[in-house]
């Protein structure tokens, strides 16, 4: 499985990476803490991305869900979750974008057991 985390929260990475590992050691991870970083990955690897984990508040040109217009523009093949301590987006915009939403704070067992399923559905696609 191949994931891409976009959080610019150092801890919150760590936590996410720690939990995503130790569920499945093989799964390749790769983390952002700007837009602009992921954005670059993703337009070099996006056939190879099987789950999309966007936070929405992040610095760089575009939000979590900007980047999620643009991976589902690109024709991204992944799983889109948006995560936020902050309020939910429209759920219209998450609907048309297929894209699920995971509030913040998540427990860190919780996120592995929901992410996962997702890429690895993806996967098997």
């Amino acid at each position: 499985m191949h994931i891409l985390h976009l959080e610019d929260d150092g801890p919150l990475r760590e936590i996410l990476k720690v939990a995503l590992q130790s569920a499945d050691p093989k799964l390749e991870l790769h983390q952002f803490a700007s837009s602009d970083e992921a954005l670059d990955y993703i337009e070099t690897n996006k056939d190879q991305i099987d789950l999309f984990i966007l936070d929405i508040r992040v610095p760089g040109r575009l939000d979590g869900v900007g980047i999620a217009q643009k991976i589902r523009e690109l024709k991204c093949r992944g799983a889109i979750v948006v995560t936020s301590a902050y309020r939910a987006p429209n759920r219209d915009l998450l609907s048309s974008l297929n894209i699920e939403w995971m509030p913040k704070p998540w427990h860190i067992l919780d996120a592995a057991k929901k992410l996962l399923p997702l890429a690895k559905q993806n996967r098997a696609m």
